[in-house]
């Protein structure tokens, strides 16, 4: 008897303190996106000078839409170098996947972050700047490729033996750098930040994660659900099979999956599918991030914008519509942003800055942690908060807006399984 009222005592305490430290986490994530909708942000910005996180070499800042054209492309006039404190790192995801990766590790203890890109033929290469910036803050950072992107393609680790599946294996990819970079020394809390697809790919790794490796998770235009984001691109719109057709997504598959020899979604995850013994329902299944949200147990913000050329806006409200309960989540919607890098770049460095500063604890107390910008600001932006679209959505107005499995419209929806 005296060893149960023991146990109960200890589990009740335990619980307390689970709970308390739950409150203090939610309170500093309110107080992360009050600082965060409290800056100015200027949709026309104008970008001038040089940005100071590549040091004495001199790297002009630019328009961050050029992080995912020409800025991307390694030997490109406006794309930088890594600078010399980053070294190339190669490691495997849980299946064997071989990834590469530019890793920077200062010197004594540091939190970490993994910078994710997007749906890029170049991959980690289109995230460089914001890698460069967040080393530059006193963060350990590791821009690390998904599988089956160029650089490793190029190596002859892509298709046929490791081909890409849209966000299922690759969110497995994200997980495996949070863990190679866990493994660093002197690294301790590690955060995460996605772009675009890689938007996606921090939501479902933060939601296989469960809080042990990543601590806070923020993404910026991820798809809500990849099957709904394909759709959204056909045409004619709102088409059944075999009427329908996907001229941009097939474009991009042409230009970012290896061979390179195909321009329909669909063959690509027929061919995905049989790789990975699954078939192209299976595959989008994996890849519902608005669902996935549900498993998060760490800090997330999503950040979309309503002119979004790529993503369309309303796949924000499907995110909003599954956080609402949660203390530790929040959806967020620029009136003006374009696609993942915004027009804003002072302001995007900015809200990644105060975001981790506040919810890493070890960046939290550390002095050699910044959250000061490496490029310029322009003047005149209201507050990111006078900019926001107003969210109001319910999970069964979010579930409302999934689609029909893209590349056969009478078998169902595989975000619903």
């Amino acid at each position: 008897m005296r060893f149960s009222l023991a146990l109960g005592v200890a589990l009740a305490l335990a619980a307390a303190v689970a709970s308390a430290a739950t409150a203090d986490t939610a309170s500093k994530f309110r107080s992360a996106v009050n600082q965060i909708v409290s800056q100015p942000y200027q949709p026309n910005y104008v970008p001038q000078g040089y940005d100071s996180a590549f040091g004495s070499a001199n790297v002009l800042n630019t328009a961050p839409a050029q992080d995912y054209t020409t800025g991307s492309i390694p030997g490109s006039p406006d794309a930088p170098e890594w600078p010399a404190w980053f070294r190339n790192v190669q490691f495997k995801s849980a299946d064997g996947a071989p990834l590469l990766g530019e890793l920077a590790v200062h010197t004594g203890d540091a939190p970490g972050i993994v910078v994710v890109h997007g749906f890029n033929t170049h991959g980690y290469a289109s995230v460089i700047r914001w890698a460069a910036m967040l080393y530059a803050n006193g963060y350990n950072v590791l821009a690390a490729d998904q599988r089956g992107f160029s650089f490793e393609n190029d190596a002859g680790w892509g298709y046929p033996a490791w081909q890409q599946t849209f966000g299922w294996k690759e969110s497995e990819d994200v997980l495996a750098a949070g863990r190679y970079l866990a493994a660093q020394k002197g690294t301790k809390d590690i955060g995460l930040v996605g772009y675009s697809e890689g938007g996606q790919n921090t939501v479902l790794a933060l939601a296989l994660d469960s809080g042990k490796v990543f601590k806070a998770g923020i993404q910026f235009s991820g798809p809500a659900d990849q099957d709904t984001q394909i759709y959204s691109t056909a045409v004619p719109a709102g088409c059944q099979t075999p009427l329908c057709t996907y001229p941009v997504t097939d474009v991009l598959v042409q230009l970012v999956v290896p061979p390179y020899d195909n321009g329909d979604v669909c063959v690509a995850l027929a061919r995905a599918g049989t790789r990975y013994e699954t078939d192209g329902f299976g595959i989008l299944s994996h890849e519902t991030a608005f669902h996935a949200q549900q498993k998060v147990k760490v800090p997330l913000l999503n950040v979309y914008s309503a002119d979004d050329s790529l993503v369309p806006a309303f796949e924000a409200q499907m995110m909003a519509g599954y956080e609402v309960g949660n203390a530790l989540q929040k959806t967020l919607e620029a009136t003006r942003g374009e696609h993942a890098y915004f027009f804003d770049r002072w302001w995007q460095q900015r809200a990644i800055l105060l975001y981790f500063k506040n919810m890493l604890n070890y960046a939290a107390g550390s002095a050699k942690v910044t959250a000061t910008p490496t490029v310029n600001q322009t003047s005149g932006g209201p507050a990111f908060a006078d900019q926001l679209v107003p969210i109001a959505a319910t999970k069964a107005s979010a579930d409302a807006l999934l689609a029909p499995y893209v590349c056969d419209t009478a078998r169902g929806k595989p975000g619903s399984n």
